[in-house]
């Protein structure tokens, strides 16, 4: 999880959506059940608001403390379709710093999803109806969709780096909030396995063996006991991006070696979040 730093004098600039998102985030973090003994709210308090603009959000708060865009659970249940990261639809989100104790699946969930198209993870909303059924009768309060969460492509420079802060530290929501997922039938997608493998060897309990699953499971433990690139060369495993291969290949070579090495999950956890 990220540590708080020394907040720098910043001149403010006046933003209305962006103000409104603030309060309305802060406001939020009251409601959250929290895990264990929170950050205090006041210091993360000052760091968020030191910031009036978007863009000066965007590109300056990785450097100083991450704060998580959720999506809310009304706007997630009332659209047709997945939406695509926008600046002109604030009000859908909340803000949630990526700090012991505030981001935690007692209000938060994690969607793990096919891309059914490369520029379009589900543009007929199939995928989102089968989340939307599945977790309408549960409680909870936000969710993190990568699309919706995320700045997506065409990024302005702001919105690039806050992308790939985002991409760095989205191990800690996967980890710490409830993970929902469909999927098709088996295509071995390397972002999926890597998700699934974060969940699974960073949480105590089991993740239920559902046929859209169970290949993916079986592969873990293929990694685990017989390394993870020859694993994923064995099933083919792909992504669209090289650099996301590398990315993936060396988050998955460190959680495969924590398992190997026995550690207790907590301490695996604690591990972990000390690096997102």
């Amino acid at each position: 999880m990220s540590e708080l730093v020394t907040v720098p004098d910043v001149t403010p600039t006046q933003d209305l959506a962006w103000s409104s998102l603030v309060s309305r985030s802060i406001a939020a973090w009251n409601d959250l059940r929290h895990d264990g003994q929170p950050v205090r709210k006041d210091l993360i308090e000052e760091l968020l608001t030191m910031y009036d603009s978007l863009d000066e959000f965007l590109a300056e708060s990785p450097r100083l403390a991450t704060f998580w865009f959720f999506q809310t659970r009304r706007a997630f249940m009332s659209q047709n379709r997945f939406r695509k990261w926008s600046r002109d639809a604030l009000d859908d989100y909340i803000l949630i710093p990526a700090m012991n104790g505030y981001v935690w699946r007692t209000d938060c969930f994690f969607v793990s999803h096919f891309w059914r198209e490369k520029d379009n993870p589900d543009p007929n909303g199939e995928t989102l109806r089968l989340h939307q059924a599945e977790l309408e009768a549960q409680t909870w309060s936000y969710i993190w969709v990568d699309w919706t969460c995320m700045p997506q492509h065409p990024r302005s420079p702001p919105e690039k780096t806050y992308f790939y802060h985002g991409l760095r530290t989205m191990s800690g929501i996967i980890r710490n909030t409830g993970f929902t997922y469909f999927y098709p039938p088996f295509k071995p997608r390397l972002w999926i396995l890597y998700e699934i493998a974060e969940f699974r060897l960073t949480c105590s309990g089991n993740i239920p063996k559902t046929p859209d699953i169970e290949l993916f499971l079986q592969h873990i433990d293929e990694m685990i006991e017989e390394g993870v690139q020859k694993t994923l060369e064995k099933h083919h495993y792909h992504c669209y991006k090289d650099h996301d291969r590398q990315y993936l290949t060396s988050w998955l070579e460190l959680l495969v070696l924590l398992r190997q090495l026995k550690l207790d999950v907590h301490f695996v956890r604690m591990i972990m979040d000390n690096m997102t």
